[in-house]
């Protein structure tokens, strides 16, 4: 964990641009909402990101709540939610911290960005191997905030209605070559090779371009999915099931192996301080129950994989 982790200061407009891992209609609402506010005034806009972390003592043990709210991006957002470095800085202090006894995910979102969230998961993981981490969704935990929670040794949520899932991977390129055309504009694109310049307005999108776009949704996907495997000890045709982009029920969820429980945030923080409590045997079951995967690297799943 000795990487420095630093928070950009001015917009990531890269960021918007590029893939995600949130649930669709969601990333419509909020472009949506940009287009309206207009995209100056949005991207000026400055706030505080909100990974937010609190302390709770029970049963004797103190346990580090670290909420990850809204949408999850690298840096400040226009958009609010949580800064992902802020998040990974929190959880390293509480993994390092001799004061806390165990962590818990708070999660409310409705996921974000690719940029960022293979990081998040990664400190997740490594943080589970210093004390554990469990999860617990109240609301909402799609996509990148799944690909989270998902590798925490326990997940739970708050309601039955509550939504979970959204493994997939979106990103939206639009040909306004139809439209330049019908304005009498024509668009010259010079470019050093056919892939450069992918999306300028007014140029048309080639299916070399859209297949180019496809195969890097792909590749993120093969992590997303990898990840959620080896976290919930799904098997290919578990994870073939869920893996559709949409979102489950949290009763439906429990069914399909995504989640653990539905319970108050209470209970579940009462749960992970009493299985520390319990002695050597739980807290050694839950530590075995964890991801096998060293920090720094994560193996990829490949057709002919055992199931």
């Amino acid at each position: 964990m000795g990487e420095l982790l630093t928070l950009p200061i001015f917009a990531r407009i890269d960021e918007y641009a590029g893939a995600w891992l949130i649930d669709a209609d969601i990333l419509s609402a909020y472009f949506a909402a940009i287009k309206i506010e207009g995209i100056k005034a949005h991207f000026a806009a400055q706030s505080e990101p909100l990974a937010v972390v609190e302390k709770q003592e029970a049963s004797g043990k103190k346990i580090s709540i670290i909420h990850l709210n809204g949408l999850l991006m690298k840096g400040r957002s226009s958009m609010g939610g949580t800064s992902t470095i802020e998040a990974r800085r929190e959880i390293r202090n509480a993994a390092n911290d001799p004061d806390t006894d165990a962590i818990l995910l708070a999660i409310d979102s409705p996921g974000g960005t690719v940029a960022g969230t293979w990081e998040l998961a990664d400190d997740i993981r490594a943080a589970g191997k210093a004390k554990p981490v469990w999860s617990h969704v109240s609301g909402l935990g799609a996509s990148a905030a799944y690909w989270a929670a998902s590798q925490t040794a326990r997940i739970t949520a708050n309601s039955p209605t509550d939504q979970i899932g959204s493994i997939g991977t979106v990103q939206v390129i639009y040909d306004r070559s139809g439209e330049a055309e019908q304005q009498g504009i024509k668009v010259l694109r010079f470019a050093t090779g056919p892939l450069k310049g992918l999306g300028i307005p007014g140029t048309k999108v080639t299916d070399e371009q859209a297949a180019h776009v496809q195969q890097i949704i792909d590749s993120v996907q093969v992590y997303f999915d990898s990840a959620v495997r080896k976290g919930r000890n799904l098997t290919a045709a578990e994870l073939n099931a869920v893996r559709h982009g949409g979102v489950f029920t949290a009763t439906e969820a429990v069914n399909a192996k995504l989640i653990d429980g539905i319970q108050p945030l209470s209970k579940s923080i009462n749960d992970l301080a009493r299985s520390l409590s319990s002695g050597g045997k739980q807290r050694a079951e839950l530590v075995a129950a964890l991801p096998m995967i060293q920090h720094g690297g994560l193996p990829l799943l490949v057709p002919g994989d055992a199931q």
